[in-house]
């Protein structure tokens, strides 16, 4: 079977992207089994962003 090919991050019910993991019984977190892929999507997704944001608008909030 080949990895899927992520071109943002998926949501938690990914089970091949997100590993679940519990600290006490009650507290949970998901955690990317893949932390290199996960930062280089968060990187893609904020540039994405900060290319539909105006120049205009980047001026007045300096």
């Amino acid at each position: 079977m080949s990895k899927p090919v992520y071109t943002s991050i998926p949501p938690t019910t990914d089970n091949v992207y997100w590993l679940l993991k519990s600290w006490d019984g009650k507290t949970s977190i998901y955690v990317p089994r893949d932390k290199e892929l996960d930062r280089a999507l968060k990187v893609k997704f904020q540039a994405e962003v900060a290319s539909r944001t105006s120049p205009k608008r980047k001026k007045d909030n300096r």
